[in-house]
């Protein structure tokens, strides 16, 4: 099995983890067997959406631009109003850290997970409120710390969609775009 190198970023996230047995596996991780909540799916649906019309509304701008700009505001304004109600949502603001990049997730757990085990995970990215469901196998498993006992866990994605890895990718290089803002913008306080 070839295995490229991901670029991985630390970042903070809501995450829900559920081991599931490898006979349930499926190749939707949005199927109503992982019970995803829908709120935590509202601007992602909205964002699947916007990209299966983007190219309807450009139409539409070239043809007649000032109702191309009417339903882009329209657009924003349904954004914004989806990302208030998923925001005030006060388990979807949980946060945990990780380490994220395309190919996987680590997180960490309070239990060991087996390794070669598998995992639902859903993630969703702040502050887009873009949500991600995979599933994963557990790769690795460490303890760092005894009292109280806390692993690091590595996820590899088996399952996940090509809009989702898409997302994951636009996400990273926003994070990467904004440290190298904060540390220009540093380095020119400090000079």
């Amino acid at each position: 099995m070839e295995r490229r190198d991901f670029y991985r970023i630390e970042d903070r996230v809501h995450l829900i983890k559920t081991p599931i047995e490898k006979h349930l596996l499926s190749d939707d991780p949005y199927g109503e067997a992982y019970h995803i909540p829908r709120q935590a799916l509202l601007v992602s649906q909205l964002q699947a959406i916007e990209n299966e019309s983007r190219e309807l509304l450009r139409q539409v701008s070239d043809s007649n631009r000032a109702l191309g700009t009417y339903l882009r505001y329209l657009d924003e304004k349904i954004d914004m109003i989806a990302k208030y109600l998923v925001s005030h949502d006060k388990q979807i603001s949980q946060k945990e850290s990780i380490n994220l990049s395309e190919g996987g997730i680590s997180f960490y757990h309070a239990t060991a997970l087996p390794l070669d085990s598998y995992l639902h995970v859903i993630m969703v990215l702040f502050p887009s409120y873009a949500t991600i469901a995979a599933i994963g196998i557990v790769k690795s498993c460490e303890k760092i710390e005894e009292q109280p006992s806390i692993y690091r866990v590595g996820v590899e994605f088996e399952v996940l969609l090509e809009p989702d890895r898409k997302q994951i990718v636009r996400h990273i290089r926003r994070l990467q775009s904004r440290e190298i803002r904060d540390q220009s913008h540093t380095s020119n306080e400090n000079n």
